[in-house]
């Protein structure tokens, strides 16, 4: 009953974010990502509470998707997982997070950034569709490395990994890179395959092999397509969107 009164009010609060949207401005992207992991300080839970809790958590997903908020979710092996978010401000995005059940419990922490696709890009799915595993990398910033860098050097240094990742796009069969912005990280996706060549591709990407930044890898399940990518034996052009 608790998680069903749950579900109702985040419905009504998409129904008058919506209605804001109309007439508030938009942020430059509108898509935010958020980042789901296990909170280490969670309650112990019962099977029963938890299987309630991932109940109202796909509840809640589903509702979200209706209302066009949810553009992209999936797991990552280990627990966790992504969402990509329409929304007009990152605030806007945190209220619509914090609004899901596993996150209200404690269950989940939830991390949200602004981003911008330098690769790929974010579709939607068709109706039917298929799930897939992907190599998935997020760049964790390292705060003492980039303490004192300059707004130019930051730049300079994204433009080389930029450049790194074009460069060996069909190579590593790169899917998709995302930038957070100035010294906050980002994210690369690429078709799972060859895990040691992949892991020494990322020793040199300029972002790990600086030191700036830590290489976080992990397996995503999620539908094929999120990406805008085609299968490996097809080749893209790699250009943005």
């Amino acid at each position: 009953m608790v998680f069903k009164r749950q579900l109702q009010r985040m419905q009504l609060l998409l129904i008058i974010m919506s209605l804001a949207l109309s007439v508030g401005a938009q942020s430059p992207s509108g898509k935010y990502i958020v980042f789901l992991t296990s909170n280490p300080s969670g309650a112990d839970l019962s099977k029963a509470a938890v299987d309630a809790l991932q109940a109202a958590h796909q509840a809640n997903i589903d509702s979200l998707k209706q209302a066009r908020r949810l553009l992209a979710s999936g797991s990552l092996h280990g627990g966790g997982g992504i969402f990509v978010l329409a929304a007009a401000t990152l605030d806007e995005a945190q209220t619509i997070i914090n609004h899901d059940p596993t996150v209200a419990a404690g269950r989940f922490v939830a991390e949200v950034f602004p981003f911008s696709m330098t690769i790929g890009g974010i579709c939607i799915p068709a109706e039917k569709y298929e799930m897939s595993e992907y190599q998935f990398i997020r760049y964790v910033p390292v705060p003492e490395a980039l303490a004192g860098l300059s707004e130019k050097k930051i730049e300079k240094l994204s433009r080389r990994h930029s450049g790194y990742l074009k460069m060996n796009f069909y190579e590593h069969a790169l899917i998709a890179d995302a930038d957070f912005g100035s010294g906050q990280g980002g994210i690369l996706v690429a078709f799972n395959g060859d895990a040691d060549k992949f892991d020494h591709f990322l020793q040199y990407d300029p972002f790990v092999k600086s030191g700036m930044y830590k290489p976080v890898s992990g397996i995503l399940w999620i539908a094929q397509g999120t990406f805008c990518e085609r299968k490996p034996e097809q080749k893209t052009n790699g250009q943005h969107r």
